[in-house]
């Protein structure tokens, strides 16, 4: 019974000190930026109020300007799910949710990292999760504490294959996360290495057809999730492509995402969010190598650090890579150093509270 304590005690504490350090800060400083519902959190939020709604642009009003405006570009579930479970108070639900999704992504990562490694491994993992230099958007409106919860609770019934209800809930599960952001559905790179790595060591000696179905089975929901909405947005607005047609008024184009990367490091300075966060992100791949994570995760990693550039930007690139949830289990199960791991940790705090979060503040960290 202790040590089922221990197993959310230990994340719930760190969570707890982790919510409560951004929170008096913003108390402190006399503002209330962190619990409004600036940028695309009023998008959001229009979603769970009124639904879908497209008109065209004004450029006396609408940044940037376009053919399309309205809130078609940010993806279903998280609005959905702050109107479900507020039961229709999602003011209030905006600000509470991410808070209660948080502790529970918290929670579930330690458990999964507790089954991977050990209690220092995991404890670790979650405060450098904690201290991330853009952590602070787990509180917000924001959908990322959701992703996190399900991203966490996806690996938990991965790996155990026994769980109860994990025939039904695993599919679920990476059904609403592909709904809940644009890049969501590249966390199919993790049952495809996982699966297809076992389809080509075992595919002699097993039936190759059950593990081909095994796959389908693992990477269907991915992908059904950005599918289902150009179909609703086919039926409702006439354009099954709007996602992308919405999307053009921002000029992303597909780059080489090295390129755009040398690109951004020569037109601003290092200490740029955008390049601090590339920079933070990148040297967890050179400082934790080699990698204690299984290499579906490794795989996961490297795509979604690439993604965000071969859009062509790195714009709020700070926020995409708050999706790299294994950068933080890499730090806690890495065969370094303690100390290099909490100067590490440090380092990413320093940069938060240094750089990210006063400019957030600000309200110029978009």
């Amino acid at each position: 019974m202790d040590m089922l304590r221990r197993d959310w005690a230990i994340p719930a504490v760190v969570f707890v000190l982790f919510a409560g350090f951004y929170v008096t800060i913003t108390l402190v400083a006399g503002s209330d930026f962190l619990f409004r519902p600036v940028w695309d959190i009023d998008h959001y939020r229009a979603i769970a109020q009124r639904g879908y709604e497209i008109y065209p642009c004004d450029p006396a009003v609408h940044y940037p300007a376009g053919d399309i405006c309205g809130n078609v570009g940010w993806f279903p579930a998280w609005p959905l799910a702050v109107k479900i479970l507020s039961l229709g108070q999602v003011d209030i639900g905006i600000r509470i949710l991410p808070y209660l999704f948080a502790l529970a992504g918290f929670i579930l990562l330690y458990r999964v990292l507790l089954e991977m490694a050990d209690r220092r491994a995991a404890l670790i993992g979650v405060i450098a999760l904690a201290a991330t230099p853009s952590a602070f958007y787990f509180l917000t409106g924001f959908p990322y504490a959701f992703l996190l919860f399900l991203f966490s609770l996806y690996l938990f019934y991965f790996y155990h294959p026994e769980a109860r209800g994990r025939r039904y809930i695993l599919p679920a599960t990476a059904l609403v996360f592909s709904l809940s952001y644009p890049s969501a559905f590249l966390a199919a790179i993790i049952p495809v290495i996982h699966v297809g790595g076992r389809l080509w060591r075992d595919g002699a000696t097993r039936r190759i057809g059950a593990l081909a179905v095994e796959l389908v089975y693992h990477v269907l929901p991915f992908v059904l999730g950005p599918l289902l909405l150009s179909v609703y947005f086919y039926f409702r607005f006439d354009d099954f492509l709007l996602i992308v047609h919405f999307q053009e008024k921002y000029h992303r184009s597909w780059g080489f995402p090295p390129t755009v990367l040398w690109n951004s490091f020569l037109q601003f300075p290092v200490l740029y969010v955008e390049n601090a966060s590339v920079l933070f992100y990148g040297l967890v791949f050179l400082i934790f190598a080699p990698y204690r994570l299984k290499p579906e995760l490794v795989a996961y990693l490297l795509l979604f650090y690439f993604f965000s550039p071969a859009t062509g930007s790195v714009i709020s690139v700070y926020r995409h890579y708050l999706l790299l949830f294994p950068a933080a289990m890499a730090i806690g199960m890495s065969s370094r150093p303690t100390w290099v791991k909490i100067t590490y940790v440090l380092l990413g705090l320093a940069m938060a509270l240094w750089r990210f979060f006063p400019i957030f503040m600000d309200g110029r960290l978009i």
